[in-house]
């Protein structure tokens, strides 16, 4: 988004034609190679994520998401341009990551809408603050003379800098990734984090070094004391019993033969994944575009 007000001078800096349509042919170029390369690695970005984890590909995505607006920044051609957009759309193809993280995350239905009304809030916020911030920053030597004068890097490279904001704020979103969010795959969210391990350890560190009021404490010490002598009592004799528990029939399991034919039935792969739900939500997400 932060490239939409700039993108047509930083063709026209390239000096490869002189003709307003053909700059505005090569804008859609470079604009359309980010999309194009998301769509493509979408399913594998999914799918890598069922073996690596949900948190390392949010991560990577967001890491190579800066690596590319820094090639971009930094691109002399339109060729350095392109592959600089296509490389940040096949890093950052973890949209449906995303949302089968918020899914896991949030395990009550009923919250679930709240939760994913936050993602196209966010998507918005940033399609406002993203264009501004890239106009704004853009060509620095020739809007901001007094700042950056010419004869420095922002003069040879002019739309460096809101590419280079942008890869620190990304950097800090790893930073926070890194340190704070936990995986929600449901086999791998027991492995051992160290990123998140050293996330606690500052969280501890710096509400050690708060300081707590003594009504805090009191109030503290009251309810510890309490918990304490209500798990302290002994249950009431109605509640105690030597019995197990009710033996409960285990169910009949099914056929070597049966199973198989399940299995078959079941849809499996690109299948499973490109339902007539799914379908028709890409149908209808495409004609919006």
């Amino acid at each position: 988004m932060s490239i939409f007000p700039y993108i047509y001078y930083m063709i026209a800096s390239f000096k490869i034609t002189s003709s307003d349509n053909q700059i505005a042919i090569y804008a859609g170029m470079v604009t359309s190679a980010f999309a194009f390369a998301e769509f493509s690695s979408g399913v594998v970005w999914g799918r890598l994520s069922d073996k690596v984890g949900r948190k390392p590909v949010l991560i990577g995505g967001l890491a190579g998401t800066g690596l590319s607006m820094i090639i971009f920044g930094f691109a002399p051609n339109l060729p350095v341009a392109l592959v600089g957009r296509a490389l940040g759309g096949l890093l950052n193809g973890n949209i449906g990551v995303l949302q089968t993280t918020v899914a896991e995350m949030i395990t009550v239905k009923e919250h679930q809408p709240r939760a994913y009304s936050i993602m196209p809030f966010v998507w918005c916020l940033g399609s406002i603050l993203g264009p501004a911030l890239g106009g704004a920053l853009a060509q620095p030597c020739l809007n901001y003379p007094s700042v950056f004068p010419r004869g420095t890097i922002f003069d040879r490279f002019p739309f460096l800098l809101p590419n280079l904001i942008c890869a620190v704020i990304l950097a800090c979103g790893v930073t926070v990734g890194i340190l704070f969010l936990e995986e929600t795959h449901q086999e791998l969210k027991d492995r051992k984090d160290f990123g998140l391990e050293a996330g606690k350890w500052l969280f501890r560190l710096f509400r050690r070094k708060a300081v707590l009021s003594p009504i805090a404490d009191k109030d503290a010490d009251g309810i510890c004391d309490e918990t304490h002598s209500l798990l302290g009592d002994e249950l009431p004799p109605g509640y105690r019993t030597t019995d197990g528990s009710p033996r409960i029939p285990s169910s009949r399991a099914l056929s070597p033969m049966k199973a198989e034919a399940d299995a078959r039935r079941k849809p499996r792969g690109v299948q499973k994944a490109f339902t007539k739900q799914v379908i028709l939500n890409i149908i209808g997400y495409g004609l919006l575009a």
